[in-house]
């Protein structure tokens, strides 16, 4: 049998699969983490209440005060420059 396509049923907890995680090389960690975020349901997101909160305080912020606030080129041109 191929090791590669062999199917395991083990029951592990939730630390003990972290530290397998641990044990993958960065490639099969990206390919793995590609996996997850491809079947992650976005219906099933929660964004909490105080994340929401905290953006709309941003928001109103900005309006009451957008020229107190840099554009993203901006922000850029700062960024790759020595200004």
């Amino acid at each position: 049998m191929d090791s590669k396509h062999i199917q395991l049923n083990i029951p592990l907890s939730f630390k003990q699969l972290v530290d397998i995680v641990r044990q993958l090389s960065p490639s099969e960690k990206e390919k793995l983490g590609e996996l997850l975020w491809s079947e992650q349901n976005t219906d099933d997101l929660v964004i909490p209440e105080t994340q929401k909160e905290m953006v709309r305080e941003r928001i109103k912020k900005y309006e009451d005060s957008p020229g107190s606030y840099l554009s993203w080129d901006e922000i850029d041109h700062k960024m790759t420059t020595d200004e």
